[in-house]
């Protein structure tokens, strides 16, 4: 600390420029020992996330890809004087002297020099930054003070006009703090700006297109320094391109199919080809208060428009339209405020920032690691936080859902008539370290009345059996768990659903629900491959109409298992004359009407699936999958009495899988994707569909975020 005509000043390490202090060597012995200790309390903090900028504590708040910088300071003393002057930045992570200090206090004033001119800088040999030759006044070395300032120290006057505090740490090039009014010597030199040297990486000029660069609007400076150092703004821009080509059976339509040349088809099911193509452009504007590297913000709030637009193509009628003078395509377009919500730092537990924080508004939330249960954004609130150093995490979630739109997906502002509640807790190293478990308690109240989809269809009630309105109570327990066993790495989940329907539409009475689910993925990492396997187990109805509902459903699932959204069968609705047998991003064959706007059901035949993949990161920015399944329905009776078709098998078929995924960047502004799958029906489902013809799908997915 130096005192100034009564005012404090503190000289703070991570300044980036030149300081040359002269002073008695006794309170030069003094503040040699004060700077010492100042950076060993600043190493006991760590960043927590990549990207610290030069001279300051502070991660880029949004987790971007960055090269980190290390800091180093050298105090010397020489007859008399201390030079706070070395500090030296590597894009290798080398120290040229003592562990700098990790931590700086939000406000604390780092005093700079006046001298350093950015338009007249250069580096020494020493690290330090001088002025060029031209300027008599001016040093070239770094070491000794402009005119002016005393040689021999002193001179509180002379020491006021050649040093100044700086009330920001996020200055950086392309983000200079500005000194007003500045006058040395007599001269004066009108504003300052005062940046780090052009030898600085981290900090080198922001370029508005480049969002992985240091940038005002991703959340790496704030929006206000002078006046504000914790307010900020982070704004993503991303646009989706989907191209699919798919093969599905699809009901046959009335004045017959494109394949057939308008011939009436006697078949029940027809042309099969579907082109499906999508287009989805998301802006995120994140605006946030607090330094989020080693707290949770203060508040947050956080909005996202989305603007699609889908076009559809089949080769019969009567399947993009309820009414089949509507054609064989479909071309729609939507605008959705899909994410809206406010985050509120309610209080912190411990001193270890344990803490609760609060959302409300329009979220998105996974109630697993995979989501197996629930995942999705809609209208709710939550209460979430941590404890004992972060071993516990928790959440409390309540849902009033909006309904969807049927060919965007995206929501509406139109009551769903369904509430969902979920409690979680997540436990750290536990049973074992390196493994994380997780308890779960979800509860779904489903009372839709009758709807119909934005295309004419009916999807509550079902469209099957006594077609009449049904509420939906169910509940379920879980233990999930993800980690690893010394090197192999494990996922899990466990989950028991019970409670009731009032009106099942396939057992046309009320009843009772008991259904288990159970999935393992194990796999091994082998330099730059990764085999694994795994399993999956829905249990069925072995009885339609006795009333007990065993049939396994979730409430809104999108599980990444088994392939996830490169399987055939886990990504794809497949028809069922008045239901889907799977739902769209789901592998459970629960006979819906359709996932997000009709209700779940636990009479259906269940599922049997194991299967393998291999992982492979064939370049850093070329990674491909390859896999494949063998699937079976659990039970057959459900599809049985539907179908009125005796002795059903429960043989599905067996699927193969592929993937790739190629960052030309080595960074996530642009994602290019491929993938393709195919479905080798075995007898069961051949005897439903009346065809042994393999089904498949193949996909280009192009990502572009900025």
């Amino acid at each position: 600390m130096i005192r100034i005509n009564g005012s404090v000043h503190s000289v703070v390490p991570g300044a980036i420029d030149s300081v040359v202090v002269r002073i008695k060597p006794v309170a030069a012995a003094c503040l040699a020992l004060a700077g010492l200790c100042f950076g060993c309390i600043g190493n006991q903090y760590s960043e927590q996330r990549h990207g610290i900028e030069a001279g300051s504590s502070a991660p880029i708040p949004n987790g971007r890809d960055s090269s980190s910088t290390d800091l180093s300071a050298t105090y010397a003393t020489n007859t008399g004087s201390i030079e706070a002057a070395q500090y030296s930045t590597s894009m290798e992570g080398s120290l040229s002297g003592p562990e700098p200090s990790k931590s700086t206090i939000a406000g604390t004033s780092t005093v700079l020099p006046l001298n350093v001119d950015p338009s007249n800088t250069q580096p020494s040999s020493n690290g330090s930054v001088g002025v060029r030759s031209g300027d008599p006044t001016e040093t070239t070395d770094g070491n000794a003070p402009a005119a002016g300032i005393s040689q021999e120290g002193g001179d509180e006057e002379e020491l006021q006009s050649y040093m100044a505090p700086v009330f920001s740490r996020w200055y950086g090039k392309g983000n200079p703090y500005v000194l007003k009014d500045v006058v040395i010597g007599g001269r004066e030199l009108g504003d300052v700006p005062i940046q780090p040297p052009d030898y600085d990486e981290v900090n080198r000029v922001s370029n508005k297109w480049n969002s992985y660069q240091q940038h005002r609007f991703k959340g790496d400076f704030p929006l206000d320094p002078i006046h504000g150092e914790d307010l900020f703004l982070d704004i993503n821009v991303t646009e989706r391109l989907l191209f699919e080509q798919r093969k599905l059976p699809i009901g046959t339509g009335i004045t017959g199919s494109a394949v057939s040349g308008g011939a009436i088809d006697q078949d029940f099911f027809g042309g099969s080809k579907v082109q499906f193509g999508r287009s989805d452009f998301a802006v995120s504007f994140d605006l946030f208060k607090g330094q989020q590297a080693f707290k949770p913000v203060e508040w947050r709030l956080k909005i996202t428009p989305v603007f699609t637009y889908t076009d559809i193509s089949l080769d019969e009628v009567g399947g993009v339209k309820i009414n089949v003078a509507g054609g064989r395509t479909r071309q729609e377009s939507d605008v959705a405020l899909q994410e809206a919500l406010f985050e509120y730092h309610l209080f912190d537990i411990t001193d270890r920032y344990d803490f609760i924080s609060s959302e409300i508004g329009i979220l998105p939330f996974r109630s697993d690691f995979r989501g197996f249960i629930f995942d999705d954004t809609n209208l709710g609130a939550r209460l979430f936080g941590n404890y004992d150093e972060n071993r516990w995490q928790y959440n409390l979630v309540y849902f009033d859902m909006l309904d969807k739109d049927t060919n965007s997906e995206l929501n509406k502002f139109e009551d769903r008539e369904q509430e969902v509640f979920i409690a979680n807790v997540y436990r750290q190293d536990w049973p074992v370290f390196g493994f994380v478990s997780q308890f779960s308690f979800h509860a779904n109240n489903d009372h839709r009345s009758t709807e119909f989809d934005d295309n004419g269809f009916l999807v509550s009630p079902a469209p099957v059996g006594l077609a009449k309105v049904n509420k939906v109570q169910s509940y379920y327990l879980g233990w999930t768990g993800e980690g690893h066993l010394d090197r192999i790495n494990v996922t899990h989940a466990l989950y028991h659903a019970f409670g009731k329907e009032d009106l099942n539409p396939f057992a046309a009475r009320e009843v009772d629900i008991d259904a288990q689910m159970a999935a393992l993925e194990i796999s091994y990492d082998v330099d730059w491959w990764r085999p694994r396997l795994f399993f999956l187990y829905a249990s069925g109805d072995d009885d339609t109409r006795d009333g007990d509902a065993k049939g396994f459903d979730a409430i809104l699932d999108a599980p990444n298992f088994a392939g996830g959204p490169l399987s055939f069968f886990n990504s794809q609705a497949i028809r069922l004359l008045g239901v889907n047998l799977t739902n769209a991003f789901s592998p459970l064959p629960d006979l819906q009407s359709n996932k997000l706007q009709g209700q779940s059901n636990f009479v259906n035949p269940g599922l049997h699936q194991i299967g393998g993949a291999i992982d492979v990161e064939l370049t850093p920015t070329w990674r491909a999958q390859f896999g494949g399944s063998y699937l079976r329905f659990a039970e057959s009776d459900p599809l049985e009495v539907y179908l009125e078709l005796p002795r059903v098998e429960r043989e599905i078929g067996y699927e193969l899988f592929m993937g790739t995924q190629w960052r030309p960047w080595l960074t996530n502004n642009v994602i290019l994707q491929a993938g393709a799958s195919a479905l080798v029906v075995g007898d069961g489902f051949e005897r439903i569909y009346q065809s042994d013809q393999t089904l498949y799908s193949a996909f280009l997915q192009i990502l572009l975020t900025w």
